[in-house]
Parts: structure tokens; sequence; C-alpha cells
């Protein structure tokens, strides 16, 4: 209990919208941790494993994993209010995080909200996520 006073919980609506999106790019449930506690005592919204290659690992992969990516989903509450700046407590996960070897990837809320459809919350995640790949439809 103690190391959840270190962060804010994830805005459960806000995440399923997230996950559901990444249910549809990545293919599967299974390519994605959620809520993973790491060493560190931190919880990763997400988590996104790579091999050497860049192909996603399936989240129960445990070895060879080359990169590690966490997505921070960020809610309201993990704002200060009326401005849209990070929490010094969210600030200072993601920079352990990537002291830690994460890449951090941030989904803020103001962006992911103003989505119209399902096949722009696709592509917005695969920008975030995989900015230098191109991705095919399957």
């Amino acid at each position: 209990m103690s190391s959840r006073s270190l962060e804010t919980p994830v805005d459960q609506q806000l995440y399923n919208s997230v996950k559901t999106g990444l249910e549809d790019l990545l293919g599967d449930r299974s390519f994605f941790g959620s809520k993973v506690l790491t060493p560190y005592c931190y919880t990763l919204d997400v988590e996104i494993k790579l091999d050497e290659e860049g192909y996603v690992l399936p989240a129960s992969h445990t070895d060879d994993v080359y990169k590690r990516i966490a997505l921070c989903i960020d809610g309201r509450k993990r704002f200060t209010t009326n401005v849209r700046q990070l929490l010094g407590k969210e600030v200072i996960k993601q920079r352990h995080l990537q002291l830690l070897g994460y890449e951090v990837v941030q989904i803020p809320f103001y962006e992911f909200e103003k989505l119209p459809s399902k096949s722009r919350v696709v592509e917005y995640l695969h920008q975030k996520i995989f900015p230098h790949t191109f991705r095919l439809s399957w």
C-alpha cells in the first residue's frame, strides 16, 4: 500500500479506452501487460516488450527482452488543476523509469479524448508508441 502513495492510480475509463485501442493496434491482448508492478515499486499502466529487431513480444515473455516500453496513461488527476502540467510525483516516476531503461510514452487525457473514432485511436497509439515504423493494415 505504501507504493501506491507514490503514484496516482490510473483513470479506469481512460485506461479501458487505451486498452481497447492497443488490442486493435497489436492484434491481441496478450501483447501487453496491464498494471505491471516493477521490481522498483512502480506500477506501469501498460508495459510492451520488444525483441532486438523491434517485434512486439507476448507480455508473458521474460527472456531476450531487448526493450521495454512503459505507457503512462495520464488522466486528469495526474495533472495540476487547470494547467496541463504533470504532478511532480508523476514526473519523477517517468524520469526514474527512463533511468531504469524503460522507454516512457505518455498518453495524456487531453490528447486522447479528442480522438473521434476507433481508427484515429489506433493511428494515435501507433504514432506515440512506434513513431518510426510503418504500419500495414491487418
